[in-house]
């Protein structure tokens, strides 16, 4: 019995080891199937419109170097064109989409940078009233991809607010609580195709330092969002701009520097972004998922493959002003004194933070 069971075991452990032998050779992945990621939006507005097409790669090493590597993320071959259509039908105009290359993407991220790989095309007259499609081909035929998309339009604003020198008040003069601070708030006349508005403001100044030199730096920030109702029934919403708000924000957009002798604050300007109903979708399925159920669901509108082509739109009116109260706070109030701003507005000659 003993020789019987010496057997046995020595049986069990060569079948054991070739077992284990045997299993380096699976794979747990599948068969690899030619999958184009496509993430495009397009804007009436911009002349120059940029569409990334990359592949989804599989292998079974890590999935970290892989990402690190451009090889492993661009087809071999790819053919990529944008057609017009209206009511269904191609009005003619077609744009061929060149490669190019971006030379300053995040070296921080897990994929490769800084270089990347892009595709664009040039049109500064694309039609709000037609549909784009963009049709990928992909090794010479062996693959198809397809999205299509309409534009946004008709989002506007009252018509004061784009007169130059609009001015906006942000705090009654001299604010001693938070309840001296104003709200700027207005109408926005909502556009057709839009699933939601970001409301924001673009600072731009101009830094004198100690050594004679200066440079110019802009900011861009959000201030309040609307999601609207019925994409194809456009209404009226609100867009609220926080005085507090605002001088906290160029607070911390802002930095500290010795060097500086002065600021001045040069331009401001209203930004109203509108994106499809579509790509508010896909933002909205792009959040981190934090239901206990922790169920994501996915959105595409690409067919054969994954990922997004859909419009957005920036409406955008430059040479606001702010009030005199207003800049006196930029200047010398609690939250922005050490910034150093000052004014160079002729109207303000007599204030001590004044700057010719």
């Amino acid at each position: 019995m003993k020789r019987i069971n010496t057997r046995f075991s020595l049986l069990f452990l060569f079948i054991t080891l070739t077992f284990w032998n045997c299993e380096t050779d699976f794979s747990l992945n599948g068969e690899y199937t030619v999958t184009p990621v496509v993430f495009g939006l397009l804007d009436q507005r911009d002349t120059t419109h940029i569409i990334k097409i990359t592949k989804a790669f599989l292998g079974d090493g890590d999935n970290l170097v892989y990402a690190q590597n451009p090889d492993s993320n661009y087809f071999k071959q790819l053919d990529a064109q944008v057609i017009e259509h209206i009511n269904g039908s191609p009005t003619g105009r077609t744009w061929q989409l060149k490669d190019s290359i971006i030379p300053n993407k995040d070296t921080d991220g897990i994929f490769y940078a800084p270089e990347q790989k892009v595709y664009v095309f040039y049109e500064s007259d694309l039609d709000e009233n037609a549909e784009y499609e963009l049709i990928i081909d992909i090794n010479e035929g062996q693959h198809q991809a397809k999205g299509i998309t309409s534009l946004i339009w008709g989002v506007d604003i009252p018509n004061s607010i784009k007169l130059s020198g609009y001015t906006v008040f942000f705090n009654k003069p001299n604010p001693l609580s938070n309840e001296d601070y104003l709200r700027w708030n207005f109408d926005v006349f909502e556009g057709y195709g839009v699933g939601k508005y970001e409301h924001g403001l673009e600072i731009e100044w101009i830094e004198y330092y100690t050594d004679g030199t200066n440079q110019t730096y802009s900011h861009r920030g959000n201030f309040s969002s609307e999601e609207q109702a019925d994409p194809s029934k456009p209404s009226t919403h609100r867009a609220v701009f926080d005085g507090i708000g605002f001088f906290q924000w160029v607070n911390s957009v802002v930095p500290e520097d010795d060097q500086v002798e002065r600021r001045v604050m040069t331009n401001l300007t209203l930004r109203i972004s509108a994106a499809h109903v579509d790509f508010n979708t896909y933002l909205q399925v792009s959040k981190p998922v934090t239901n206990i159920g922790q169920v994501k669901p996915t959105f595409s509108n690409i067919e054969g493959g994954i990922g997004l082509f859909s419009s957005r739109h920036i409406y955008t009116t430059s040479n606001l002003q702010l009030s005199k109260a207003s800049r006196r706070e930029l200047c010398q109030g609690q939250y922005t004194i050490s910034k150093k701003f000052c004014s160079n507005y002729s109207t303000d000659f007599r204030e001590p933070w004044y700057c010719p």
